[in-house]
């Protein structure tokens, strides 16, 4: 964690300001720590490793590097849109063949 007490004029003897290249790391690796407690890779059904080594969404079709872009993928919009759209068109679906185990409940207008 960044040390911000410390900082160039604040007290005698205190640290440096941290470069930004330093303070834009250690945000990356919290946030990839947060989303890797909240988020199983095993159990991602859209996440695919390529031949390449790459890893793929295959939701929204878009190819990262590395794990890290790939958990801020799934944090953004585009990635977040695709699992509504799709647990909206399995809905839909399921009322049309009549199931009623159905991942979102429908709504009842009261009268």
């Amino acid at each position: 964690m960044v040390d911000r007490q410390n900082r160039v004029g604040s007290k005698f003897g205190g640290g440096g300001v941290s470069s930004a290249q330093q303070t834009e790391r250690e945000r990356k690796d919290r946030l990839r720590a947060l989303a890797l407690e909240t988020i199983d890779l095993a159990k991602d059904p859209y996440l695919m490793r390529n031949h390449l080594g790459t890893y793929e969404c295959k939701l929204c079709l878009t190819l990262h590097t590395n794990e890290a872009n790939y958990l801020s993928h799934t944090q953004g919009k585009k990635h977040q849109a695709g699992l509504a759209r799709r647990a909206a068109m399995e809905a839909k679906l399921a009322r049309q063949r009549g199931d009623t185990d159905v991942m979102m409940p429908l709504r009842t207008t009261a009268s």
